[in-house]
């Protein structure tokens, strides 16, 4: 015990950063804030732990003393499957928990860029665009160039598809695996515009 404690034995020296690049590792320490050169078991993990969470950058984060002389900190950096574009214009990034985690200047190639027509898009119409998203076959998926949000969560998809761009009415989040099969199905009809937003009346025009 007192070997732990009190003794300059086993001093916390360095901060091992897993999960991440080395860049990312650096970021990583910074707001972790791990006190070195005191004893090893007083650093307080808990709260080097709360100052990322609070972060929201990282889905999980876990914080451990390994013995003699090292902070080990194991971080899962959240995934951008959107890019939200807000009332002012700015840019933040979203996994596929609706999670908001960082704002950017420019978005990411690949990613879908959601625009609200109301202003600011709300929670409930980014969660509907994570349920169309999620519905849609990966090839689909990967051609959604843009998403219009209409009235909280109507949702509307710009594809960039081998024929062209396509508009895809999807309408509220109900039905989201109904309205994914016609999708697929009329994504190969003639038309610029596939209208889902009443599955059991599909139109393309």
């Amino acid at each position: 015990m007192w070997l732990g404690w009190f003794s300059s034995v086993l001093v916390a020296e360095r901060v091992d950063v897993r999960g991440v690049g080395s860049s990312e590792a650096r970021v990583v320490r910074e707001v972790a804030a791990v006190p070195l050169g005191g004893q090893l078991m007083r650093v307080d993990t808990d709260a080097a732990k709360d100052r990322l969470e609070r972060d929201r950058r990282w889905a999980d984060v876990s914080v451990a003393r390994r013995l003699p002389h090292s902070v080990v900190i194991e971080v899962t950096p959240r995934v951008a499957v959107l890019v939200v574009r807000g009332r002012s214009g700015g840019l933040e990034l979203y996994d596929r928990e609706g999670v908001a985690f960082r704002t950017v200047a420019e978005p990411p190639d690949g990613l879908p860029v959601v625009s609200s027509t109301g202003g600011a898009a709300t929670p409930d119409g980014v969660r509907a665009v994570l349920h169309a998203l999620a519905a849609l076959d990966r090839g689909l998926r990967k051609a959604v160039t843009d998403v219009a949000l209409a009235r909280g969560d109507r949702v509307e998809l710009t594809l960039d598809t081998k024929d062209g761009r396509r508009t895809v009415l999807w309408g509220g989040p109900d039905d989201a695996a109904v309205k994914a099969k016609l999708v697929a199905v009329l994504i190969a009809e003639p038309g610029r515009t596939i209208d889902v937003t009443v599955p059991e009346a599909p139109v393309t025009r």
